[in-house]
């Protein structure tokens, strides 16, 4: 009877540390590791910091004030991706354009890729006058990617003095990759200073 006791126990223990074993491996026994798809931020993991953005900055196009990247957990008491500006001295100047920009671990496969969604977080008193609009670019890989979006209007008041508005920037859908691409902010005969935000960028397909 002792024997048979025994025999179970190691049964038991075997099939508990062969499930434990396939709850923390992939297929090829491998320890698997939690990552963001491929073309989505959200900047919910602090660990993944600004999500590989960064400033793009001798890519900027007539714009001469201040730019900084950062990640913000703060103000929205959430992660996001922070750009803060300074457009003073550019409401004359129609075009002003900040660059961010990724390189993707792997090359993005466009094939049903209809559009590029973000939602964008700012606030109308840091500005007198002007607008913005979202600009979209890739030309490093087998498809080329060159769009531009309405002017950004925030239709949702966040309590504390910023706008969100939701920005999708259509594109023609094709075969190709991309292995990067530059977002832009471009201030359109605006004077704004201060901080614009970012969350929920992605890649969204047909």
């Amino acid at each position: 009877m002792k024997s048979i006791k025994c025999i179970l126990f190691v049964l038991v223990s075997a099939v508990l540390l062969l499930a434990s074993s396939c709850a923390t491996s992939g297929k090829d026994g491998k320890e698997s590791e939690v990552r963001a798809p491929l073309g989505v931020w959200t900047f919910e993991n602090p660990d993944n910091d600004t999500g590989g953005w960064y400033l793009a900055n001798a890519e900027f196009y007539q714009y001469k004030g201040q730019a900084k990247l950062s990640r913000d957990d703060k103000t929205f008491k959430k992660g996001m991706l922070r750009l803060d500006v300074d457009f003073t001295g550019h409401k004359d100047i129609e075009w002003a354009e900040i660059k961010i920009a990724n390189d993707f671990p792997k090359s993005i496969n466009m094939k049903n890729m209809s559009r590029f969604a973000f939602d964008f977080y700012y606030n109308p008193s840091f500005s007198k006058t002007g607008t913005f609009k979202p600009k979209i670019w890739s030309n490093n890989g087998s498809k080329f990617i060159n769009e531009t979006g309405v002017d950004i209007q925030g239709d949702e008041d966040m309590g504390n003095g910023f706008l969100k508005a939701h920005v999708e920037i259509f594109i023609t859908p094709g075969n190709g990759f991309i292995p990067d691409m530059r977002l832009s902010i471009a201030g359109c005969s605006t004077d704004y200073k201060g901080p614009v935000f970012f969350d929920n960028i992605k890649w969204v397909e047909k």
